[in-house]
């Protein structure tokens, strides 16, 4: 039985599909949903720390211009789970939501574990192959170290990568089996 469902949200437009799939699930199946974000130097729109490089033109003031920058950021974020958040109550769904800072694949397992999921569900950047690799994937992370079951909430444009590469295959195959034709 799934009574409470983890939702790992980020701030691209991946985070519609996995909040109405996890608005889905938990209308049919009662779950509450909690909401979750962790603030991580891999977003996008994460403050850069100035390094020594610029400490000759800041002259000290690099700590405070970060912070600044960083607690805009930590405020934006709250509004953004905030907003999502009232969109699941309106839906007539018990939600609820908490913003955390690290690594995300980690914090993700850890707060699943402590607020006792029963299920996680977790978008899909498309990440294959070197990037995957070098940048690491959270999804792939939280599929083996998560306490409980994960769902993976593909994008639209996994979809259309993954038809357009079993295209791209077929067609080569196809070419393939010409040029040997083509030999005899």
């Amino acid at each position: 039985m799934i009574n409470k469902i983890l939702v790992a949200i980020d701030t691209t437009k991946q985070h519609l599909n996995v909040l109405e799939t996890a608005v889905s699930l938990a209308k049919g199946t009662g779950a509450g949903l909690m909401l979750v974000h962790v603030l991580s130097e891999a977003d996008p729109d994460y403050p850069i720390l100035p390094t020594y490089a610029y400490y000759s033109l800041l002259k000290g003031n690099d700590d405070g211009l970060f912070q600044e920058q960083f607690n805009q950021y930590e405020h934006k974020v709250t509004n953004f789970l905030d907003n999502l958040t009232q969109k699941a109550v309106i839906a007539g769904i018990d939600a609820e939501y908490t913003l955390l800072s690290g690594i995300p694949g980690w914090e993700i397992c850890e707060l699943a574990s402590t607020w006792s999921a029963d299920l996680v569900l977790v978008g899909s950047r498309g990440l294959k192959g070197l990037k995957g690799m070098f940048l690491g994937s959270v999804s792939n992370y939280v599929t083996h170290h998560s306490p409980c079951s994960v769902l993976i909430v593909r994008s639209d444009s996994d979809a259309v990568s993954y038809s357009t590469m079993m295209a791209d295959q077929a067609t080569a195959e196809i070419d393939s089996k010409q040029e040997v034709t083509s030999d005899r």
